[in-house]
């Protein structure tokens, strides 16, 4: 990869998740962690990007390519077959006595398709992933609590004194980035807490995620990769290696 592909490249993870560090950008790109830092130098001094002790985060002005995403819709146009893919694969976890909990997020919601004849019960906070369960006649409950416009998402306490009522068989849950030292994460302090709210409740934790999230550290860890395990799906191009990652399920695109 040439220097001005790397710094691209070092500049799209950074502005999308907010900060990432030198190790998870040595596994991404599959370099040198003395190239990466020499890099890290450059994009600094060319003011592109505050280099920090360990790693880098984005400028105040340049916010996280999905902070800007106005609504769900807008996601759903990006790396749409892997998040069908992985959705896929999910929803074959679920066996007809689980009690599941389902989070908000555009991939998580993609399993509403592949649940049509289940007979498990659903909890969620995603008000479009419960209208598509219930019109589908499934079992679902939606959460209690304030609703955030952008993500179309129930946060708040009244819905965290809810979910501590529950005792989950399994947990599906969304991210923004996935880090070998930060975990999973999201850039929403309420939705955050609200995450990690769930993770506790849940016997067996599942964070769905396609590719472009690895190697990415937004600002709220909201589970450690010891808690959870992820499914993702297996590119069709490109070289970059999961190994580093535990616990992981890599299915392949349809």
């Amino acid at each position: 990869m040439l220097t001005e592909e790397r710094h691209s490249e070092i500049l799209r993870i950074v502005n999308l998740s907010g900060a990432v560090s030198v190790q998870d950008l040595v596994n991404y790109l599959d370099i040198s962690e003395s190239t990466v830092r020499r890099d890290l130098l450059a994009l600094d001094r060319a003011g592109q990007l505050k280099r920090v002790h360990g790693g880098a985060t984005a400028l105040k002005d340049n916010n996280s390519y999905e902070a800007n995403m106005e609504n769900l819709q807008d996601k759903y146009s990006f790396h749409m077959m892997e998040k069908r893919t992985i959705a896929q694969f999910a929803a074959t976890q679920i066996k007809n006595d689980d009690f599941v909990y389902l989070d908000s997020g555009s991939t998580v919601e993609q399993m509403a398709d592949f649940l049509v004849d289940s007979e498990a019960i659903f909890i969620t906070n995603s008000i479009p992933l419960a209208q598509k369960l219930g019109r589908s006649r499934v079992k679902v409950h939606i959460l209690p609590g304030r609703v955030k416009g952008e993500t179309e998402a129930i946060v708040g306490s009244e819905m965290r004194d809810m979910l501590s009522r529950y005792h989950f068989t399994k947990g599906f849950f969304g991210t923004n980035g996935i880090s070998l030292l930060e975990g999973c994460t999201t850039p929403d302090d309420e939705e955050a807490v609200c995450k990690r709210a769930a993770v506790r409740q849940c016997s067996v934790c599942y964070v769905l995620a396609d590719s472009s999230k690895f190697g990415l550290a937004s600002y709220i860890t909201f589970a450690s990769l010891s808690e959870v395990k992820i499914i993702t799906a297996a590119k069709t191009e490109g070289n970059f290696n999961y190994k580093p990652y535990q616990k992981i399920t890599e299915v392949h695109l349809l």
